[in-house]
């Protein structure tokens, strides 16, 4: 006796129920292979539904000849090429050249900066209710944009810390979270949020284009150093190249080959990219030719957390770079004989391991040194020139949200509100300051400024004099 169709749609039902997987290495639903769960249930979801779309049209419709047919649903980005990139004839050229911006890092600071600034209670530019989720700075034009949990961005006037202008209208702008941004070197921003857009925003305007460029939320955007290319990496696996030359962005290249969703990406000089992912793998790029030029599979046990680019002693970017990843492990690579030179439990100890979720490593900023921040809150300095060996450690008083370097000194801004500053070379603390009532996201410095920001909606700046 053959099944009634009832019983096959009970059937079909009951498969849209998750099943157990047997599996080996982390457990079932830890963080680390959260993607993978999410991808199964995804395609045993679709398959049922397909099933159960199939019997109902056989049902309605086989007597009128209507196919019983729906297209396979693909998780992730649309289909696409491993990697497709536009001719460089094609690129525009209609704006100005790009301009190198100023160091993020800077190697000299004001002396005051070893013992406190002047008004240790700053200038507070309460700009939203809900946290800020990510930061820019744009030292030449004295402003720093703020990305926001309420979809807009906030625009801040460093000197005086008032609000310029907000980057959200009726019109335009994130319809979620807005969770990475960027000054470009000509003054406009680009961000990227929740809802997968891409926002390219008008220098000293609230007009942008936006950009429908993932099928996912968008992890981060960076700028590649002196050109006019903007990158950008998402949850849905891909990473994408934009010509960002004229006032209309343009995508250049889709990215793919990485198998979980991409939380790391950091531009190099010239033609290098790497991006990391939840499932532990690094790739190495080449934008021109829109290529893979190595992929790290299994780089990290975990995600990969943090990625950095080696600077040498005059600020200049190598070829060679570092990653970090929720193992605790500071590992750095040589792209040119891709392989592992030096790998470092950084961050494990008898308590466990601690995610290393910052990395920078900026030359004289940093005393020629890289200096780590991770999840054992800690920060950690390493020199580069003896095998990774350690050189300093300093205990924080919460998680490290957030961390710059400048002058030989590391600022890290922790999940309780405070800022640290620390000497790079010894360890020692030499102060802390209130910059935000809750965790501190972004850090920036200048030689003689701070800019945080948070999740109590602020943007915190203090002076430093001569």
């Amino acid at each position: 006796m053959q099944p009634s169709s009832s019983s096959k749609r009970a059937a079909a039902l009951r498969d849209l129920k998750r099943k157990p997987v047997p599996r080996q290495g982390p457990p079932l639903f830890s963080a680390a292979t959260s993607h993978e769960q999410n991808d199964a249930y995804m395609q045993e979801f679709d398959t049922a539904y397909a099933e159960l779309e199939a019997m109902s049209l056989a049902q309605k419709g086989s007597a009128q000849g209507i196919s019983a047919h729906r297209p396979n649903a693909t998780v992730g980005i649309p289909h696409r090429a491993s990697s497709t990139a536009r001719p460089a004839a094609q690129k525009s050229t209609a704006s100005q050249p790009a301009q190198p911006m100023q160091s993020a890092y800077p190697a000299h600071l004001n002396p005051s900066w070893r013992s406190g600034p002047a008004d240790p209670a700053g200038r507070v530019c309460h700009v939203s209710d809900v946290p800020l989720m990510c930061s820019s700075i744009n030292w030449s034009a004295g402003e720093v944009v703020v990305g926001s949990a309420d979809h807009a961005l906030y625009v801040v006037d460093v000197q005086t810390g008032k609000k310029r202008r907000t980057l959200y209208t009726k019109t335009a702008g994130h319809a979620e979270w807005v969770t990475t941004c960027q000054y470009l070197p000509d003054g406009r921003v680009i961000s990227g949020g929740m809802d997968s857009l891409l926002c390219l925003w008008e220098a000293n305007s609230n007009r942008c284009q936006q950009l429908a460029a993932h099928a996912a939320p968008i992890s981060v955007v960076d700028i590649s150093p002196g050109t006019n290319t903007a990158v950008s990496a998402s949850y849905d696996k891909s990473v994408r190249v934009w010509d960002v030359a004229s006032r209309r962005a343009s995508e250049d290249s889709c990215l793919t080959g990485h198998a979980a969703p991409v939380l790391q990406l950091v531009c190099g000089n010239g033609d290098n990219l790497i991006s990391g992912d939840r499932g532990g793998t690094v790739i190495m790029w080449g934008l021109t030719t829109a290529s893979t030029t190595s992929k790290l599979k299994d780089a990290h046990t975990g995600h990969v957390t943090a990625l950095a680019w080696q600077h040498d002693t005059n600020g200049g970017c190598t070829d060679t770079f570092f990653s970090g990843g929720q193992d605790g492990h500071l590992k750095m690579w040589d792209p040119r004989s891709k392989r592992c030179v030096h790998d470092v439990a950084a961050h494990v100890n008898a308590r466990g391991k601690g995610a290393v979720g910052n990395i920078v490593s900026a030359g004289a900023a940093s005393s020629n040194l890289v200096v780590t921040a991770a999840a054992d809150n800690t920060v950690k300095a390493f020199d580069v020139r003896a095998d990774l060996q350690p050189v300093s450690e300093a205990k924080l008083s919460d998680f490290p949200y957030s961390m710059a370097v400048a002058g030989g000194l590391t600022l890290c801004g922790c999940g309780d509100g405070s800022l640290h500053v620390i000497d790079i070379s010894s360890g020692q603390s030499l102060y802390a300051l209130g910059a935000n009532k809750h965790a501190v996201r972004g850090v920036h410095a200048s030689e003689k400024c701070l800019v945080c920001m948070g999740d109590d909606g602020s943007v915190f700046l203090c002076d430093f004099m001569l």
